[in-house]
Parts: structure tokens; sequence; C-alpha cells
């Protein structure tokens, strides 16, 4: 596997390609290595297996005090092999049935990078339509222009029936779900809006982060309690903490953590 990678790096400066997880700052690095050790590689081998997501589910479905056969029971297990589905499809490259950490930031990076060719391709658009504009600008042709771009973001790429906004086409269909994971797990009560008390509750009892700090966390992103994490918010949050380089963003709050080392 080592001699495959070196080729691929090798591969990569050859032709001007970049290399593995430039996209990705150390930042973002160290936050999404502590989401895959702490949501997901259960047993701590480096790598996800299906085991790893079955004892991640069993343990969640305990600790949530969900009965199997019961709806939320069934929902998780439908979710998280939706989930693991999803990965291997997406993730690993190598189809060997793992996901590693390595495989795990380079789909990471690899969203970030189609991020920043919708934007360009975006940003190279708007400008030829506003060239297009100026020289044209006695024409009757801004009806045609505003219908071009409600096309292009409602239905032109292909994506009209998810929740995706506009400027969020290069977001891959599973990330929704694995959004709705996320916010399932938090969301003990099921009242569809996330509380100091079980926030704190499920990341400390769960998964071992500090108590203080999912308090510190919770009370940062709901800004002392004057904002109320509902799906749509969590959602916004989650974005930040997956897509952004900014560590002032309160999306890098959503598991518990103040500081990724």
């Amino acid at each position: 596997m080592d001699a495959i990678n070196r080729f691929f790096d090798w591969l990569r400066e050859v032709f001007g390609m970049a290399p593995r997880n430039q996209s990705l700052s150390p930042f973002q690095v160290a936050k999404l290595q502590h989401e895959f050790s702490t949501f997901y590689d259960m047993n701590g081998d480096g790598k996800l297996q299906w085991k790893d997501f079955e004892m991640a589910r069993d343990y969640i479905c305990e600790k949530s005090g969900w009965k199997p056969k019961s709806a939320k029971w069934n929902a998780c297990r439908q979710l998280f092999a939706d989930l693991w589905r999803n990965l291997l499809d997406t993730a690993d490259k190598n189809i060997d049935g793992e996901v590693t950490a390595e495989e795990w930031l380079q789909l990471w990076g690899r969203i970030l990078n189609d991020k920043r060719e919708y934007e360009r391709s975006l940003k190279g658009k708007l400008q030829t339509r506003t060239e297009t504009s100026e020289a044209k600008k006695h024409d009757d042709t801004g009806a045609d222009d505003d219908n071009l771009r409600n096309n292009e973001h409602a239905g032109g790429f292909g994506f009209s029936d998810d929740k995706r906004e506009s400027g969020e086409v290069f977001l891959p269909l599973w990330f929704e779900n694995y959004i709705e994971y996320k916010f399932s797990l938090l969301d003990r009560a099921g009242d569809g809006v996330l509380d100091e008390e079980e926030f704190e509750y499920t990341l400390s009892d769960a998964f071992n982060i500090s108590p203080k700090e999912c308090q510190t966390a919770f009370r940062m992103m709901t800004k002392n309690n004057e904002v109320t994490i509902d799906r749509k918010y969590f959602r916004t949050l989650a974005l930040q903490f997956y897509l952004s380089n900014d560590p002032g963003d309160l999306g890098n709050f959503i598991n518990g953590k103040l500081v990724y080392d």
C-alpha cells in the first residue's frame, strides 16, 4: 500500500496535481481526525470497517435508550447502513472494504476541492454575464439573465429535490444524511431542538468529551442561549465545521470541543 501511495504521489508531482490533503489546512485536518477517531473508529485501529459502524450504532442506540425494533432504533440502523454504503462508494478508493484515516481526509479534501472549483466556475459565469450586460446594456436581456441564473441554481446541475442551497450543488447528496445523523445523535429528546443538557450528556457520557467544554461550546453556538439550535441552524453549523477553515466559526463547536490539537 505504501508503494502505491508513493506512486500516486509521484504522479501528482510529475503532472502538477495537488498532493494528498493539500486542500485541507492543519486546522481542518485536526477537526476531521478528531471526528474520525472519536465517533467512528471504535476499536482505535486507524481504519473504519462495518464492525466499527455496528459498534457505534449499537452503542448510540443503547445510550439513547432506543429499544430494539422501535422507530428510532430502526431509523438508526437504516441511517448507519446508508452512511456506510455511501462512505465506501466515495472514500474507499482502493476498494478493500475499509476506510482509513487517510482516505477519510481525502474524502473531505475532494469535497473542498469541488467547492473551490464550483466557486471559480460560478465566478467566471457571473463575470461573463456582467461583461455581456455591459456590452448590451441597452438591450432588454435582464429577464433572460435572471431565468438562466434560476435554472442553473434550481435544476441545471441536476439537483432540484434535495436540501442544498443554490450555492451548495458541489456537496454530495449523502452529506444530508450525515448531518441528520449528527443532529439525531445529539437530539436525545427527539423534539427537533438541541438543549444544553442533552448536548453535554451525549458528548460527555458517550464520547468522553469534557462536560465543561461541552457547556462552553453550547453557549458559544447559542450565543448565551439567545439562539435555538434547530435542524436548520445545526445544518449551518455543520457546514462550517466540515467546510470552513476559520477558527472563529461557531460551527467548530458542534462536537463539544473548544480546541483541536
